[in-house]
């Protein structure tokens, strides 16, 4: 979790919530992530949209990365695709985020793709593949064709309202607006896909590069899906809907451009690893905090609170979120304003959520002031109790936690969920034994190597061979050979 506090809730999450959440104040960008305006607007309202939306993108997702050489490799990527567009001339900025999120998205007039999605693809064929499909919906303006559906309710930040209840003033730490990221119509996911597949081509890149993006990233969604014990997908397959068919398509299409003439098996995996080498991966524990069990633990804003036991916590560049294998989940957020906690829960809360938590009960957590407030609602899996605390903090920043818990276990969680409440607490980070950031590391591989041995060095504490195979490319049968180039996270 960055010090902007933006919230992309968890998938689970989010459904569970969708019915009580999202209202009229989504700000809602389609699958890739985009958003637009009604189809009959020109494309100079398109681009004013996409302009004045581009900086809630930067304020959630990290802002843009700071590696002057690893962006201008990935701009050159983006403008030989651009060049052998039928569109050339279109003004369209690419921005990579420093956000360890595995995605890619487009506003009219923007394209971004994250580091996180970096870290993931294997060559720049691959990298080219996944740009090319944002241009896609760039070029196809199917921004405008969701509007046009009535698919985004209005331009807005959910959890600015849910947090302030101003959007222009609202701020997680600072600032960031919550974004529900919703999907393209599949048709609409191929069409991206075929323009993707023909820039690949034209671009002389090997147009089979973009179905083996989509595969390694439906295999990685797969295996972070086991982990975690859920059977949704993750935000960026939510965003990414990444079925076999669509894989299938991609590689027919690339047969058939072969098949038509001369194209090229370009790859550039030596180059592309050469980029990324050295690459942040996941959380930067300082900026963005970390987990240590079921401690979270923020040195740069100076906080930690723990969970209870039996839930797993995650952290990400826009919130930390706590879930149990029974389905109770939490969502750790924050704001900037001077109302009192009562009044943040019994009005902008309250209103967003369209739930009444009031009247919010004042408390004293870890000494400071708060409040409580609690209310039942239904959700789609039956009914569940909506717990929110607020605690105020110096500087007018407010600390939210929000707890969704099934009704039948509201009662054994309470007190577990007041005790992780009460254990947030200014930490010192000179005090704090920060682990080391993790990054890529590409290697070459000797003649003793073996994928048991290198996986073996992967900083995860567990799955390292699947990760290892997966960031790589690799299936279950490949043997490794004396001079290959791999990624590892160290």
């Amino acid at each position: 979790m960055s010090s902007l506090f933006s919230g992309v809730m968890d998938f689970n999450f989010r459904r569970m919530l969708s019915r009580m959440a999202i209202g009229a104040t989504a700000f809602a960008l389609a699958a890739c992530a985009s958003t637009g305006g009604p189809f009959g607007l020109s494309q100079q309202q398109e681009q004013a949209i996409g302009e004045q939306q581009h900086p809630q993108i930067l304020a959630a997702f990290g802002g843009e990365l700071d590696d002057p050489a690893l962006s201008a490799y990935a701009q050159r990527v983006f403008e030989r695709l651009l060049a052998n567009s039928d569109q050339p001339g279109v003004q369209i900025k690419f921005t990579v985020l420093d956000s360890p999120v595995i995605n890619a998205m487009a506003l009219p007039g923007h394209v971004y793709v994250t580091r996180g999605l970096l870290a993931l693809a294997n060559s720049e064929a691959e990298l080219a593949g996944v740009i090319g499909h944002e241009i896609g919906h760039v070029f196809e303006r199917h921004t405008a064709q969701r509007v046009s559906r009535g698919n985004l309710a209005q331009l807005g930040a959910v959890a600015a309202a849910i947090l302030t209840g101003d959007q222009d003033t609202a701020q997680m730490a600072g600032q960031a607006a919550q974004l529900y990221l919703l999907r393209f119509s599949r048709t609409q996911e191929y069409e991206a896909d075929q323009v993707g597949v023909k820039l690949l081509a034209r671009a002389d890149y090997d147009p089979l590069a973009e179905a083996d993006f989509l595969n390694t990233l439906g295999t990685w969604s797969n295996l972070e899906s086991q982990i975690a014990g859920r059977q949704a997908p993750p935000e960026y397959l939510s965003t990414h809907p990444n079925s076999a068919e669509r894989v299938r398509r991609a590689a027919q299409d690339a047969n058939v451009l072969r098949q038509g003439g001369a194209t090229s098996n370009a790859r550039n995996r030596t180059a592309y690893l050469a980029a990324i080498d050295g690459l942040l991966y996941g959380d930067d524990p300082i900026k963005q905090g970390f987990v240590n069990g079921r401690e979270f633990i923020h040195p740069q804003i100076g906080i930690a609170f723990s969970v209870p036991q039996g839930f797993q916590l995650q952290n990400s560049s826009q919130a930390v979120f706590a879930r149990s294998r029974g389905g109770a989940q939490m969502q750790f957020t924050s704001a900037n304003t001077d109302q009192t906690p009562q009044a943040l829960i019994d009005g902008a809360i309250s209103q967003s959520l369209k739930i009444d938590l009031s009247p919010a009960r004042a408390i004293q957590i870890s000494g400071r002031p708060g409040a409580v407030g609690q209310a039942r609602a239904n959700a789609q899996g039956g009914p569940v109790d909506v717990t929110v605390y607020v605690v105020q903090w110096p500087a007018n920043a407010q600390y939210i936690f929000l707890w969704v818990t099934p009704a039948s276990q509201t009662a054994q969680l309470q007190s577990p969920i007041s005790r992780s409440v009460q254990s947030l607490r200014a930490i010192d980070a000179r005090s704090v034994n920060v682990p080391p950031a993790w990054r890529i590391r590409v290697v070459t591989t000797q003649t003793a190597d073996s994928v048991d041995r290198l996986s073996a060095l992967m900083a995860f504490t567990a799955y390292k061979e699947e990760r290892f195979r997966i960031m790589n490319g690799f299936d279950s049968n490949h043997q490794l050979r004396a001079g290959e180039e791999v990624k590892l996270v160290r």
